[in-house]
């Protein structure tokens, strides 16, 4: 493999292990409010279903910019 194409996997893998580690802390959170009794148990539970589809989403749009990115660089070179 080329320097370009193990770059690329290496930002793939930390995007999704960031996303992977933000969406386990919000489940995290909203278990912990909801065992709490507490009164924001029901608006942390909907921000983390909401985050659940939102995060994933960022994390596809930031891979498809860098593969952009990186493909104009190399037709630049």
């Amino acid at each position: 493999m080329d320097e370009r194409a193990i770059r690329q996997k290496k930002f793939i893998r930390a995007a999704a292990l960031t996303g992977v580690v933000l969406l386990v802390g919000m489940y995290i959170v909203s278990i912990v409010a909801a065992l709490c009794k507490s009164e924001s148990a029901k608006p942390i539970f909907m921000i983390s279903m909401y985050c659940t589809f939102v995060v994933p989403v960022i994390i596809y749009v930031l891979q498809l910019i860098y593969k952009l990115a990186n493909k104009k660089n190399e037709e630049k070179k």
